[in-house]
């Protein structure tokens, strides 16, 4: 009797073989493009990478073994999908489950939405803790010396008479631009952000106001007034310099002869002591003061923001500086929803653009990002005097 051939099609384990290794493929898949692209990957890179590191190993061993390739090769699939999954931690710690729901959302976009697959990054094992991120490497912490109560002063340390009682303490103070130098008396007001100079202090120093110059709200005596804005290159106070300040010009801050108030954008270098017995104010030069209020007003801030699928946002930024000096190294800080990260940049040129772009750390969904300009320096001189 002749036997009859089986019929059917393949056995039910063969089938069963296929499909788990088929999951594990795909979330391994998914997995592997959702981390390239938090990496700003090309998409054909992403998608070269992902099949070679994920399919090749299967791949391979179809070919090698040809007599058992029906069981080989799902085996070796599913083996190593579950190998790259249980990598992933090593190398891009706490990173796995975002990087698989952005994957999902690349490959399946909204029929993965709809059906819920996203949340299969939730099914997974909690993630080991195999490795860490690399972490900040601590900057050494440089205690300021303490101020001698009486003595000599320190070398960063001036001591200026004044004049005045009260809140109204005018002190002798050297202003410096382009060559031209003249020496005014200027009230102690720190109350006041920025320094103020009236017109003719200006002229004297040959700087002129120009048209497209920077405005700002001042509060006066007699109200809120509009004030453009000029640098001045250089503001001695005894022997201690302060390069690139700020001005705003007020008429109705200076009285007799004070020009002007000396705000917070000067004073603010200092550590200021006032000594009532000998009628000095002591400025000790601050090793940490970073430039902010010099530069804000001639800095523009611009940005736009994209929200990649899976929850991943890039911020690109731009920083026009409308000021006749370089600018930098700064920063943007951005705020959102109580939450605010600083995003570096190197250099902004005088009268130029520079961008910054760079990804936030996971986060709930913004309406709106606030900008504001961080710790910042102009970029011939960082440090203050």
């Amino acid at each position: 009797m002749t036997p009859i051939p089986p019929t059917g099609g393949p056995p039910a384990w063969r089938w069963l073989a296929w499909g788990v290794a088929s999951a594990l493929l795909f979330t391994a898949f998914a997995a592997v493009v959702g981390l390239a692209a938090a990496r700003n990957a090309t998409p054909g890179v992403n998608a070269l990478a992902a099949t070679l590191l994920v399919l090749l190993p299967g791949a391979l061993a179809g070919a090698v073994a040809r007599r058992s390739r029906q069981q080989a090769v799902p085996l070796v699939h599913a083996v190593w999908a579950t190998v790259v999954l249980a990598l992933l931690p090593v190398y891009a710690p706490g990173e796995r489950a975002t990087a698989l729901r952005t994957g999902l959302a690349m490959l399946l976009g909204p029929i993965g939405e709809a059906r819920g697959l996203g949340q299969v990054a939730a099914w997974l094992p909690e993630e080991p803790r195999v490795s860490t991120p690399p972490l900040p490497v601590a900057t050494p912490v440089d205690d300021a010396p303490p101020l001698p109560g009486t003595g000599p002063l320190a070398d960063h340390e001036i001591a200026l008479p004044y004049e005045g009682e009260g809140r109204r303490l005018s002190v002798p103070v050297v202003f410096e631009h382009a060559g031209a130098a003249r020496e005014t008396s200027m009230m102690l007001d720190t109350g006041a952000t920025y320094t103020t100079l009236n017109t003719a202090t200006l002229n004297a120093l040959g700087r002129s106001v120009p048209p497209d110059a920077p405005v700002l709200t001042l509060s006066t005596a007699n109200g809120e007034r509009q004030a453009a804005v000029v640098r001045i290159d250089d503001v001695w106070l005894g022997d201690l310099r302060l390069r690139n300040v700020a001005v705003t010009v007020c008429e109705d801050c200076a009285q007799g002869e004070v020009a002007g108030l000396l705000g917070l954008n000067v004073a603010g270098g200092f550590n200021v002591t006032i000594d009532a017995d000998h009628r000095e104010v002591v400025f000790a030069a601050r090793d940490k003061h970073d430039r902010r209020l010099d530069i804000r007003p001639f800095a523009k801030l611009a940005g736009g923001f994209r929200r990649f699928p899976g929850g991943a946002v890039e911020a690109r930024l731009r920083v026009d500086n409308a000021a006749e000096r370089d600018v930098g190294p700064g920063s943007i800080e951005v705020a959102c929803d109580g939450v605010r990260w600083s995003l570096p940049f190197e250099l902004a040129p005088a009268g130029a653009s520079t961008e910054v772009l760079q990804q936030l750390p996971p986060h709930p969904g913004c309406e709106t990002y606030e900008l504001s300009l961080g710790p910042v320096w102009w970029a011939a001189v960082r440090e203050t005097p």
